[in-house]
């Protein structure tokens, strides 16, 4: 298995991914793509995972992270969570966010801690993940980034 920097070329995979994982891919542009991670295995290089970021400023939403069902309960989720959290470190981010509808235990687990939506930054609320995509039901999670962690 092997974690790079996702490329255009990976678009309809990662959606393909996302869309069997029951996330939301909508908004998702080849542009996003220069802060998403893809997890890929095996001769053909067969994307088994994926996990993104959307920068803004010192805060990032941390999104989309899916790994094949094949491939569940083997640990990559949390390989997938840790590189890009080294990622957003190397970006100054200070604060990550996310929204959940199914995975509040995993995360909790990665160090996040449920938080108000609203008490989220602005330019965080203003993603079409906060503002559209994703319903008001979503648990909204923060973890605090340091050098430390």
């Amino acid at each position: 298995m092997k974690i790079s920097f996702a490329s255009a070329e990976d678009e309809k995979k990662i959606k393909a991914v996302l869309t069997a994982s029951g996330l939301q891919h909508q908004d998702i542009s080849p542009s996003h793509l220069q802060h998403f991670l893809v997890l890929k295995d095996g001769p053909n290089s067969t994307l088994t995972g994926v996990v993104g970021l959307e920068l803004k400023n010192n805060n990032a939403l941390l999104r989309s992270l899916a790994v094949i069902e094949p491939e569940r309960s083997k640990g990559l989720a949390t390989q997938l969570v840790r590189e890009i959290e080294k990622y957003a470190k190397s970006q100054q981010v200070d604060t990550l966010y996310l929204l959940t509808l199914t995975a509040e235990r995993f995360f909790a687990k990665q160090g996040y801690r449920k938080t108000d939506r609203k008490s989220a930054p602005p330019d965080i609320q203003e993603t079409a993940e906060f503002n559209s995509l994703c319903p008001e039901t979503a648990v909204c999670m923060k973890k605090q980034l340091s050098i430390d962690n």
